[in-house]
């Protein structure tokens, strides 16, 4: 009985996640964790280089230039609290991305019919990434991710899966970047005999980045040696699920003291928690804070927070 329970409950707490309730399973694989990426509207598929690109295109871990630690964290997505920590590890040419992300969803109380009676938390998911990036030509790269999800509901069903990402980034000195990926791939979630597949994806995406020239074109005065632009658009589609665009558009500033700042504004289109996000950096030369704010109508505001530092 306890079993039966906590199925329900898997159902009842994938539902948000998906168009049609309960034909997909493991949504935790399609939390769009990371502040960077979230302030640029999830559009993240051809931005190079990026810790948060574990979740959104290996191959673009491939183009990650120094070795970097990056943790966030995210509330207000599902009414649930998230971390994520990955570690991009340039080995010449091939970059390994070791990462780790937890989902909890709070606690609840578990009254059954047998008497039982029990405060519980009512979901708890982890997910292990290994991912290796590698560049056969310095503007190609291509990725590989093998995931392992382990989802437990209500402290009583537990369910072990394995997942793999395939995703490939071309980079022109231009600036231009074109981004594809596959994500989420292998087989079904299954709690003792119930079985739902997996939340498979498929990303494209473009990413332009120009220099301002001069630096502070907007404001003479201002004392600032360095400015650039990135915009960044994606389709994204999961099984059983419509697809969906998102765009974004980031600025980055470096002062003549050397503290870089950031700005970022997303859109999320077509989807009932969707509309504008916001973001914000501040950094130096080893070292990262970002910021996203991500309001909706359907859910609360989905705050994150980035903390990355370059080796």
């Amino acid at each position: 009985m306890r079993q039966a329970a906590a199925l329900l409950i898997f159902s009842l707490l994938a539902a948000p996640a998906a168009a049609a309730p309960g034909l997909t399973g493991a949504p935790v694989l399609t939390t769009p964790i990371g502040a960077r990426s979230s302030g640029l509207g999830r559009a993240f598929t051809a931005v190079p280089g990026d810790p948060e690109a574990i979740n959104y295109n290996p191959g673009a871990l491939a183009f990650a230039e120094r070795t970097e630690l990056s943790a966030t964290y995210m509330s207000g997505y599902l009414d649930g609290s998230y971390g994520l920590l990955s570690a991009p590890l340039p080995l010449g040419s091939f970059v390994l991305t070791p990462a780790y992300m937890f989902f909890n969803s709070g606690k609840m109380d578990l009254n059954l019919s047998d008497g039982t009676r029990a405060t519980v938390t009512a979901e708890q998911d982890k997910v292990a990434y290994l991912s290796a990036g590698w560049r056969p030509r310095p503007e190609l790269g291509v990725g590989f991710t093998l995931k392992r999800a382990s989802l437990e509901l209500a402290e009583a069903a537990t369910a072990t899966s394995l997942h793999y990402d395939l995703g490939v980034l071309y980079s022109a000195k231009s600036g231009l970047s074109l981004g594809a990926a596959y994500l989420n791939a292998g087989g079904k979630i299954k709690f003792e005999e119930r079985g739902d597949p997996p939340p498979v994806t498929r990303r494209l995406g473009a990413s332009y980045k120009m220099e301002v020239t001069p630096p502070n074109l907007l404001d003479p005065g201002a004392e600032i040696t360095y400015s650039d632009v990135l915009f960044s658009a994606d389709w994204s589609r999961t099984d059983r699920d419509k697809g969906y665009y998102q765009g974004g558009v980031e600025s980055n500033m470096t002062l003549s003291g050397g503290a870089i700042f950031s700005l970022r504004l997303g859109y999320l289109a077509g989807r009932d928690s969707g509309g504008m996000t916001y973001g914000l950096g501040i950094g130096g030369r080893n070292w990262g804070l970002d910021c996203s704010f991500a309001p909706s109508d359907s859910l609360d505001t989905v705050s994150q927070a980035t903390l990355n530092y370059r080796f």
